[in-house]
């Protein structure tokens, strides 16, 4: 081996390094980028999940209990326990207007305490037969297993605190004291498993990176060859060109819609409770918008290697704040408003809301609206670069 020739050839990759200096801002920054994003995003715990409160506890006047003789708001005391980092706690007096907040998604869940806790949690105490039962009711929607593990982890040690304290004043052990959870689903429920919860995420992740990285390269390479300029130099107009790409790649992108889904519900059993033809539609803006993207990207790019640099500066922010993995609501809250900038987020938001809550259009207009505009951006954006290149 001859060193001389080697190191030539070293030489000449470096050097082609410093005549690219995009290329060098993108292998020293990009490390960088991802290490900042994951060391934010990875791990973090869930916070500021919007929670109702319905207290329609009357407490344990003073005098009623030689236990407490001061009385107590049972209630009072684990609502003041709960942590409020994970749960963003609001108040109501209306348990029906509640339950309909969680029901539009609006909520994650409705903490309620009956008129008779406290009284029936102290003569519990005292009754052998068990026959007063002490029960926080949770009307809880458990469409994300992340989200609902934090909520009923959260409640219970509050409940947990609040019994511990409790327990020096009336000589009783935390263990004894009784008090039980009432959990009702509005969506999912305790067998919702993370697989359901992740496919919808994934089906929408793999649309978009492999639309937008086909895209990219294709453009670029047709570009390279010349294949755009005699598309551009023919009888078709530059809408034709943008909208037949766009036709392609959203058959292409529900192909593999059913591939992945059928797949999912064959080996993993995933649950599917709304309209898979819905789902099929967030998937087809999806890979629509990112076409457009695509085309828009290839522009700034000279070569293939320029091209595929923009592939994971766009799937990267993708990935770990669209809520693919966790929840939005375990990304630090500097970073969360990054996350309504990145079109995935809305499709994933609503294939999971299709597939798991069961909603029809009425209820995910708002992210049909969002894709529908970002498909329509990209596209006339993509049209009106075509036009300037011809």
């Amino acid at each position: 081996m001859n060193l001389r020739r080697t190191f030539a050839f070293t030489r000449r990759a470096l050097l082609q390094f410093r005549h690219d200096r995009r290329t060098l801002a993108f292998v020293l920054m990009m490390p960088l980028l991802m290490i900042l994003i994951f060391g934010y995003t990875f791990g973090g715990d869930v916070t500021n999940v919007k929670v109702t409160v319905v207290n329609n506890d009357e407490g344990l006047p003073a005098g009623a209990s030689p236990l407490l003789p001061d009385g107590i708001k049972l209630a009072e005391h684990i609502t003041n326990s709960l942590n409020d980092e994970t749960l963003a706690i609001e108040h109501s007096a209306n348990i029906v207007k509640s339950k309909q907040r969680v029901d539009k998604g609006e909520i994650w869940a409705v903490i309620y305490y009956p008129k008779n806790f406290t009284e029936n949690f102290f003569q519990s105490l005292s009754n052998a037969s068990g026959s007063f039962n002490s029960s926080v009711e949770i009307y809880l929607d458990g469409s994300n297993p992340t989200i609902s593990s934090a909520i009923m982890k959260t409640v219970n040690q509050a409940v947990m605190e609040t019994l511990g304290e409790l327990s020096d004043d009336i000589n009783v052990t935390s263990t004894e004291l009784p008090i039980s959870f009432n959990t009702t689903y509005a969506y999912g429920g305790s067998d919702v498993e993370f697989i359901d919860y992740f496919a919808p995420g994934v089906i929408s992740f793999a649309i978009m990176m492999v639309t937008t990285m086909i895209t990219i390269i294709l453009f670029v390479n047709e570009r390279r060859t010349g294949t755009l300029q005699r598309l551009l130099a023919s009888p078709a107009n530059e809408a034709e060109i943008v909208i037949g790409y766009a036709l392609a790649f959203a058959v292409i992108g529900i192909c593999q819609s059913i591939v992945i889904l059928v797949a999912a519900m064959l080996i993993f059993n995933i649950t599917i409770i709304g309209n898979v033809f819905l789902a099929l539609l967030v998937v087809m803006l999806l890979a629509v918008g990112h076409q457009g993207l695509g085309i828009l990207l290839s522009a700034w790019a000279k070569n293939e290697l320029q091209a595929v640099q923009f592939i994971p500066l766009i799937i990267f922010p993708s990935v770990l704040l669209a809520g693919l993995f966790w929840p939005v609501e375990s990304i630090p809250k500097f970073l969360q408003p990054l996350s309504y900038f990145i079109p995935l987020r809305y499709g994933i938001d609503a294939s999971r809301s299709v597939m798991l809550r069961g909603w029809g259009v009425g209820e995910i207009w708002v992210d049909l609206v969002i894709l529908i505009a970002f498909a329509a951006l990209t596209l006339t954006g993509s049209m009106l670069l075509l036009k300037r290149r011809k």
